[in-house]
């Protein structure tokens, strides 16, 4: 395939870089200009509300920048489908993860608290009517899922994966996945979940089951929220932990789900798009 449908590493990089400071810049500037006007409790939740599909820039602007470059669309954002067998595997690796994390953020917790400044970012994400359960989980769910994968596992990992080594590029595109969170307390977990994503994601050629994998942490995490639901789950944890019984689940799950994936034949090359 010709190399010059894809951009270059550091050409990757410094528009990842040049989209996550324009939405950082946008949200900050909104902010002031909403509390310099003093809009009360409805604007702010109504920003708050708007500001969920600005993720979608994740997406449209490297979509942008190239299809005006020429490179080849599909191949670079890996959109293509997989077979029906690849999401069952990406559901079983889905439900491990969101185990096997849940015990990393309760080690982490234990450790070093959650500050309240860091807390308060999650407070966009309370829903109080049906309208803002549509907005939240559109944006947050399935907007912010689709859009992050096809720009890290796919535009940021695929011009890596060109120049230089397949695991290098996993693992970049997981830092990059990580920095844009902004929050230190959740590194390790997400960091950890975005190395299977991007071998998934290398490996069926597909962002596709990644995508499935994110909206299903995402959904568990907003309804989580939202339900109140007790750390303390019967059968689930135990002394405040998630339970071994579990989480030897999880990782069995994980294992055969990734030798799964494994042995499942190499995609051909997509053909370039014209």
């Amino acid at each position: 395939m010709d190399e010059k449908k894809f951009p270059e590493p550091l050409e990757a990089l410094l528009l990842v870089l040049v989209v996550f400071s324009g939405i950082l810049l946008a949200t900050i500037t909104i902010g002031v200009v909403v509390k310099s006007i003093g809009g009360g409790e409805n604007l702010d939740r109504n920003l708050e509300l708007l500001l969920f599909f600005m993720e979608s820039l994740f997406l449209i602007v490297p979509w942008y920048y190239a299809r005006r470059r020429g490179f080849d669309l599909q191949a670079l954002f890996r959109f293509g489908p997989v077979e029906g067998r690849v999401y069952l595997y990406a559901f079983v690796v889905g439900l491990a993860l969101i185990i096997l994390t849940d015990e990393m953020e309760r080690l982490i917790t234990l450790f070093m608290p959650m500050p309240d400044t860091l807390a308060d970012m999650m407070k966009p994400l309370y829903v109080n009517t049906p309208l803002e359960w549509l907005i939240v989980i559109t944006g947050s769910v399935l907007i912010a899922s689709v859009a992050e994968e096809g720009l890290f596992r796919g535009f940021l990992q695929v011009s890596l994966e060109k120049k230089g080594d397949v695991t290098r590029a996993v693992v970049l595109a997981s830092v990059s996945w990580t920095i844009i969170h902004m929050n230190p307390y959740w590194a390790i977990q997400i960091f950890f979940m975005g190395i299977f994503l991007g071998y998934i994601a290398q490996q069926v050629n597909s962002i596709r089951p990644a995508i499935l994998i994110h909206g299903m942490n995402n959904l568990l995490a907003l309804l989580l929220i939202n339900l109140r639901v007790e750390a303390d789950i019967p059968y689930y944890t135990w002394s405040g932990h998630v339970s071994p019984l579990f989480l030897l689940a999880a990782a069995g799950m994980l294992y055969w789900s990734i030798r799964a994936l494994g042995r499942l034949p190499r995609p051909r090359p997509t053909r370039p798009s014209l």
